[in-house]
């Protein structure tokens, strides 16, 4: 195949190995033969490109595995494509779709998938509308508060002044940052500038760092500028405003969740590695009082969405910026290909990541739960303040500006690090980088971080690794690897434990401190309500910083240092997959080369808790005692029509005990039993009421007042007759023995190949007065491939509907152990979410299912 100017980008890899269809792209030509020499992708994985007839072995396409020292085919890079992140994973462009990928001969499916299969679901993800948070004014506490760290300014280098350079690649002809010699003084600069027919346009005191801006245009003109200064003895550093990326650079297929909370099955698996739910039962169970702690986000701002999507930051948490049009993105992202990031921007993303609202049914931020506890300032690295952009008025309304570009530098980024520090952020988010920088701009940094450590030790940065699978040399890539006591740097892992292909490594002087979950990781809501899910290690990155926040808001005097210790200490070597008693449960391990260590986020909790017992001589609290602190339970027991018996239970209570409190939202309701009532200190308790809701409906909440920990029971009655329509989705499913289970006719590859998958499937329900009736169900296997020569045959159910359960019992249910489904309003629809396990000789499955139907007004 000829290589021409036409191929010399928007090229695609799939690994055939990978179950779950991700295609890598689009890729340059010299991306994809740097990814075939590091082994990225292998000779069997598929390549696509518009040029070819579809999806086709790596290894037949002419030039692609060069060998050692040979030269690439030289109209690989006879087009100038614009430049394109390491490790993107995006969806085809709209104007040449990708075929499917090569898929091999399919087998009928069995009976007994049909079987299994036979329920009608929706999956319900529709988010109803709400206006997303604005950037109003800043706390009390922002401006001013931060630490004094002299002058500091910045110039945005202008477009026209752009150039492409054989030596730096993209960077301002006229624009070179320089770093005085100890003892240096601003008039030196100055003499610099002067020599340069320039001025100083930047400058950040704070590590004798001043931006020249002088008359050039060419790269030999610049090249000249730096030479000149390099030739003072004033000057220790001097370097071009290089461009810098951000490190999202490998993109997941976006996918529907399973069921709600959004974060079970799959989709939580990530959070749960980490120990995300269970740092929030020890947090709630030790009874702490939290202090307000302020994260910095240095990215490219948050996007307000349009009308359909809820916010995420419209609830407690506070999101502001000391810029003014400066925290707040302008419009969404635009990928390559012309569509939009469905997440808004990649700093959206990585907010999410820290804090978003876990109360309004979308994501839920690793330190959302510490609301009005915490605070994000964002620091827009793509607005004018710091990037080059272009603006666009509106002709129909001259006041609205469109600004699009947002080409960010070396300096900017590093002038908006210092403006977070500045405001009092005591830790802050860098999910960008460049890998192969100039070393000179990378010993700024690395002057920058040092000096921080040394004067401001209370301020962590935590920072990605990067994304361009290879062993990094410290001296080039910045901000990050520095072995520190203010830096950790952070890998991507996958949600099974193993570290990700696409996560940079450690070298003699490139630290990876930690991994996290980088991969499928939920950065947002679509404009359709539903989640977003990306990879690479900027989404790595803010678990870390949500993780140090958690921590600084039990202890506010920890120190850089202290957080550091506290999470490699209590980090994990890798993660047990599957149950410990089964003989198959096995570890991923973090390879040392990345690290050696995952993240623990409910470990490093602990441990401060019981660090801040300690120096109050009290005793240690086990991870089992703060999590029976943390919950409260409640039953409900029906009796006569509109009577209902209701208890609330704690398992144990903390050191000064706990009052158990009830509320019911109800129309002509009444409590019988004093609506508050003790338990005592460590102890295990219930307390009792009697309700009456004269309707058989309302809304019973137990709470805690010890930690507020709650539990909700909702008493509803709906009309389920009808037709309901939805989805199916298999999540588990374990060959136990492989010779009985195919004695049964069961297909492991079958099974397997539908897991994860959206079955449309139907329901027809009638039941009685009594909520005694059946059901006629059926899932259409055969609409995931038209070509395939599969039919489903109805099931029949019987169905007992009472209180807000619906059981159902399969008529030729053979192999289904359980099934139910709870049924809830939402809008103007009822909504069925439910549950089935089933198994036999030698294998166990587990699905969740939705269905919805309209709610028939009573």
């Amino acid at each position: 195949m000829p290589v021409d100017g036409s191929i010399a980008s928007q090229w695609y890899f799939k690994r055939v190995a990978d179950a779950s269809d991700a295609r890598g792209g689009p890729y340059t030509w010299d991306q994809m033969t740097g990814f075939a020499a590091s082994g990225l992708f292998t000779p069997d994985d598929l390549v696509w490109h518009a040029t070819l007839p579809g999806w086709v072995p790596a290894r037949d396409v002419a030039g692609l595995f060069v060998g050692a020292g040979d030269a690439l085919p030289t109209a690989a890079s006879a087009a100038q494509p614009q430049a394109v992140p390491l490790g993107v994973v995006q969806q085809a462009p709209v104007a040449q779709p990708m075929p499917s990928p090569t898929r091999s001969p399919r087998r009928s499916r069995v009976g007994l998938v049909v079987g299994l299969l036979a329920i009608a679901v929706l999956l319900v993800a529709a988010i109803g509308g709400g206006a997303w948070w604005f950037l109003g004014g800043r706390d009390g506490g922002l401006a001013g508060d931060g630490p004094d760290m002299g002058e500091a300014t910045y110039k945005a280098p202008d477009a026209a002044s752009v150039i492409t350079s054989k030596q730096w690649g993209t960077v301002p002809a006229n624009q070179i940052g320089i770093v005085l010699a100890e003892g240096g003084k601003r008039r030196d600069a100055e003499k610099v500038a002067k020599k340069l027919n320039g001025s100083l346009v930047g400058e950040m005191e704070f590590i004798d760092l001043y931006q020249i801006e002088y008359p050039g245009t060419t790269e030999d003109d610049l090249t000249k500028a730096i030479a000149t200064a390099k030739a003072n003895d004033k000057v220790a550093l001097a370097f071009p405003n290089e461009e810098t990326f951000e490190d999202a650079e490998i993109w997941g297929v976006r996918q529907e969740p399973y069921q709600e909370p959004m974060y079970e099955g799959e989709a939580g698996d990530g959070y749960r590695a980490i120990g995300v739910p269970q740092a929030w039962k020890f947090v709630r169970g030790a009874g702490l009082d939290l202090e307000t702690v302020r994260v910095g986000v240095i990215d490219s701002g948050l996007w307000a969405p349009g009308e359909g999507r809820e916010s995420e930051f419209g609830g407690e948490v506070e999101v502001d910026s000391p810029d003014e049009d400066g925290g707040k993105a302008s419009a969404p992202s635009v990928n390559d290909d012309g569509s939009t990031n469905p997440a808004g921007t990649h700093g959206t993303g990585v907010m999410t990541v820290i804090g978003a609202d876990p109360g309004n049914g979308g994501p839920a931020g690793v330190a959302g739960p510490l609301g009005k506890k915490l605070k994000i300032t964002s620091i827009n690295r793509s607005s004018p303040k710091y990037a080059t952009t272009t603006s666009t008025p509106d002709p129909n309304d001259p006041t609205k500006v469109t600004l699009s570009g947002g080409t960010t530098w070396a300096l900017g980024d590093l002038k908006a690090v210092q403006t977070a520090v500045a405001n009092n952020a005591k830790v802050i988010n860098c999910s960008f980088g460049k890998t192969n920088g100039n070393p000179e701009v990378a010993a700024a940094y690395k002057k920058f971080f040092e000096k921080m450590a040394q004067d401001h030790p209370g301020v962590l940065f935590v920072c990605s690794a990067g994304n361009d699978h290879q062993v990094v040399d410290g001296s080039r890539r910045y901000p990050s690897g520095h072995a520190f006591d203010n830096m950790i740097t952070v890998g991507g892992m996958n949600n099974d434990g193993n570290y990700s292909s696409y996560s940079n490594g450690k070298s003699e002087n490139y630290e990876i401190t930690l991994a996290a979950p980088g991969t499928k990781a939920i950065v947002g809501m679509g404009p359709d309500g539903e989640p977003v899910r990306q990879n690479g290690t900027s989404f790595a990155t803010p678990h870390v910083t949500a993780a140090a926040a958690i921590l600084l808001s039990l202890n506010p005097s920890l120190k850089a240092a202290d957080i550091k210790r506290i999470l490699s200490e209590t980090a994990r070597k890798g993660l047990t997959i599957g149950d410990p008693g089964d003989p198959k449960a096995h570890s991923n391990l973090i390879p040392d080369a990345y690290g050696g260590r995952v993240l623990a986020v409910d470990l490093a909790v602990l441990q401060v808790i019981n660090d801040m017992r300690a120096e109050k001589g009290l005793g240690k609290l086990t991870p089992e005692i703060l999590e029976q602190i943390a919950v409260v339970d409640a039953v409900a027991v029906t009796g006569e029509p509109g009577e209902y018996a209701v208890k609330g239970i704690v398992k144990m209570t903390g050191d000064k005990g706990t009052d158990l409190a009830i509320d019911v939202s109800a129309e002509n309701h009444a409590i019988g039993g004093k609506s508050s009532q003790p338990v005592a200190a460590n102890t295990a308790g219930e307390v009792k009421w009697t309700v009456t809701l004269p309707k058989d409906e309302g809304v019973i909440t137990v709470r805690r007042t010890d930690n507020d920990a709650a539990s909700i029971i909702t008493v509803e009655k709906f009309d389920i007759n009808g037709s309901w329509s939805g989805v199916f989705t298999i999540t588990e499913f374990t060959i136990t023995d492989q010779k009985a289970a195919e004695e049964e006719g069961c297909s492991a590859a079958i099974l397997s190949a539908l897991k994860g998958k959206k079955i449309p499937m139907t329901m027809d329900i009638t039941v009685d007065e009594s909520g005694q009736g059946s059901g006629t169900g059926l899932i259409d296997v055969g609409s995931l491939d038209p070509d395939d020569d599969v039919t489903s045959n109805p099931t029949q159910y019987g169905i007992s509907y009472s209180g807000s359960t619906i059981t159902y019992e399969p008529q030729s249910g053979e192999g289904v152990s359980s099934m139910k489904a709870t049924v809830s309003r939402q809008g103007e629809n009822l909504v069925q979410k439910g549950t089935l396990t089933g198994g036999g000789k030698g294998w166990r499955l587990k699905a969740v299912f939705t269905l919805s139907k309209p709610d028939t007004p009573k």
